[in-house]
């Protein structure tokens, strides 16, 4: 009896191979191997939803790729649009669900990208956290979040940031791979200035020391929620591991290093972190190092028995903040009515 030949392997996306395999791909398809750069090039800095917009290529030879390696890998699933925003829900190959939004305010669109399917890190608020851990992202599907967006939506963002799903130093060396080819000029990246990339976290000390060495301007938002360990620990579980003295040793070492001013991002929950009190507490710890707040009131998630403070709560915060000389400002939350908290949409269409 004869044995079955084995099935061939699925073909990797163009956005998964290197430069050296997509030149390889065209050599195999009889093309010069500069073939490879026009391709890149064009898809880094054109935004395209498919081969079809690919026109620096024959169309011959676009449709033997679409066969050979696909551009993409990602499927869209669902995508809702709101005034200020637009979030996409995508499929992976082995059918894990990936969020992606697009945040419009005047003057810049900023690409919120999901560097974890799920999160370990269990924030007790957070939709993400609620649905647990599946995955860590790899850097193309990273990287095709937004580019995707881009091509399907032909609006190009200015910026780009880390606060989609996942904590994206707990996935650090697939995260770096997409932020340096963010960053890299053409033809091997986007062209996107490292000032305009932000890394949001819940506080990983070691994770945020490497980052602090990998001579990257990046910008840092530091998601503390609280000004004391014990409630810290309430909220985000992994703080339990990572004492704000160890988190805030480990910002003021990026801050220096970086050149950059840090963001500290805090969510207001009705009657748990929000007090005037807790507001002095946070202004200490902040005073010394160039630094700014961003207060985020809580947005609802569906079984979750937090509550948004009144706007009066959030006016009194910010403003002890502010007499520190801590500039602040109240993030309120955008596109509400597409599900844009991290994680929502993702769990709407699990449910």
């Amino acid at each position: 009896m004869k044995d079955t030949p084995p099935a061939p392997a699925p073909s990797r996306p163009v956005t998964a191979l290197t430069e050296d395999e997509l030149a390889a791909l065209f050599k195999q398809l009889g093309e010069p191997a500069f073939r490879a750069t026009q391709l890149r090039e064009f898809l880094l800095r054109k935004g395209v939803a498919s081969y079809e917009g690919v026109t620096n290529l024959s169309k011959k030879l676009r449709e033997r790729l679409n066969v050979a390696a696909p551009l993409y890998e990602l499927e869209p699933v669902r995508t809702s649009e709101g005034d200020d925003a637009a979030k996409w829900l995508w499929k992976a190959r082995d059918g894990a669900l990936i969020e992606s939004v697009q945040i419009r305010v005047p003057d810049r669109l900023t690409s919120c990208l999901s560097s974890q399917v799920g999160c370990a890190m269990g924030c007790v608020f957070c939709a993400t956290g609620l649905g647990g851990f599946e995955r860590h992202l790899l850097a193309h599907e990273i990287l095709e979040q937004y580019l995707q967006m881009w091509g399907r939506s032909r609006a190009h963002s200015t910026h780009i940031v880390f606060m989609g799903m996942g904590e994206p130093l707990h996935n650090y060396d697939e995260v770096l791979k997409a932020v340096r080819i963010l960053n890299a000029p053409p033809p091997k990246g986007c062209g996107i200035g490292a000032r305009r990339i932000t890394i949001s976290t819940v506080g990983i000390p070691p994770g945020i020391r490497r980052l602090a060495g990998e001579n990257l301007q990046l910008e840092l938002a530091v998601s503390l929620h609280a000004p004391d360990d014990e409630t810290r620990a309430q909220l985000i579980p992994v703080a339990k591991r990572h004492p704000i003295r160890e988190v805030m040793d480990a910002v003021r070492e990026f801050s220096r290093k970086a050149r950059r001013i840090v963001t500290y991002e805090y969510t207001l929950l009705a009657g748990v972190n929000d007090s005037v009190a807790q507001a002095r507490d946070l202004a200490g710890l902040l005073q010394d190092h160039p630094c700014k707040a961003n207060l985020i009131p809580f947005n609802p998630v569906e079984g979750s028995a937090f509550e948004r403070p009144s706007l009066e709560a959030q006016e009194r915060f910010k403003a002890v903040l502010e007499k520190a000389h801590i500039p602040t400002t109240i993030r309120y939350s955008k596109g509400k009515s597409v599900d844009a908290a991290c994680g929502q949409l993702r769990r709407r269409q699990l449910t």
